[in-house]
């Protein structure tokens, strides 16, 4: 089984360390070994197979555009366009993200308003998950199991104004929502920082290597489709056994298995001495 996930886990605490794979399942039995002890957070990650790092435990995300065709129940200040729209259907509270760009201050600023103790955190993540929701957390399962994220499209009948393009992903709560909780979503990662979130490889759709194929192709095979990219960095680490040891100056001739992305230009190739089954 392949670990890359953890190797950016670690490499979030220190950059010189290799790290490993957390699986949704790992995850799974985190959230349900819980109990309902305020003391302890439950975390509910809302992707699959991705790489996190070590901060997207502490919290989640809510960033999505568009909105729900029903009453909106909070219109903040005209004199400045809203941040997050707050849709009411029945019982629940739909939240979508209106301005992708503002600053995190605001969606915590309109949560307040709307008396909800929900805190918005951004955190970096490579670029196809910019704008993306990663995870939320809370005191305990009670907090958790009242929020449910909405799916692109779902509970959503058509567009409210021209402000509100498109009905993305969403979160949905109670209106009188008790709990306390915190979303992380993605935004673009600074000059240098290293990546909270990304995909499972760095071929994957909209990650720098988007396309390539790079499976049982030698290194001095890949080497120019990689620095064709752009990317400044490459580390080398071993694609087999649990650690994925890194590898100084590996031969031209060894076997590139995947790559993947923990930061803008840099790059982890997976390599072996052979091909890769």
């Amino acid at each position: 089984m392949k670990t890359h996930d953890i190797d950016a886990a670690v490499r979030g605490l220190n950059p010189q360390q290799s790290t490993d794979s957390v699986s949704d399942n790992a995850w799974s039995e985190l959230a349900d070994a819980v109990t309902a002890d305020e003391s302890t957070p439950v975390v509910r990650p809302l992707r699959r197979s991705h790489p996190r790092r070590l901060a997207l435990v502490a919290a989640c995300t809510l960033l999505i555009a568009g909105v729900v065709a029903a009453t909106v129940v909070n219109r903040p200040d005209q004199s400045q366009p809203q941040a997050l729209s707050f849709t009411e259907r029945g019982d629940k509270l739909i939240v979508r993200v209106v301005d992708p760009d503002a600053d995190p201050k605001r969606y915590n600023a309109e949560f307040k308003k709307m008396g909800l103790d929900v805190t918005v955190l951004s955190v970096a993540v490579s670029p196809p998950w910019v704008g993306k929701m990663i995870s939320f957390s809370g005191r305990n399962e009670k907090d958790m199991s009242q929020l449910r994220m909405l799916e692109p499209g779902e509970q959503c009948n058509g567009t409210l104004n021209a402000s509100d393009p498109g009905c993305q992903e969403g979160v949905e709560l109670p209106k009188n929502y008790d709990g306390k909780t915190e979303i992380q979503f993605g935004r673009v990662a600074k000059p240098g920082e290293m990546y909270v979130h990304t995909s499972s490889s760095a071929t994957d759709k909209g990650e720098v290597l988007a396309g390539l194929t790079v499976k049982n192709k030698t290194i001095d095979q890949v080497l120019p489709l990689v620095r064709s990219r752009g990317v400044r960095e490459i580390e080398y680490l071993t694609s087999d056994g649990p650690n994925h040891e890194p590898v100084k100056s590996p031969p031209g001739n060894w076997y590139v298995d995947d790559a993947s992305t923990y930061a803008e230009g840099v790059i982890s190739l997976y390599v072996s001495p052979t091909p890769v089954k």
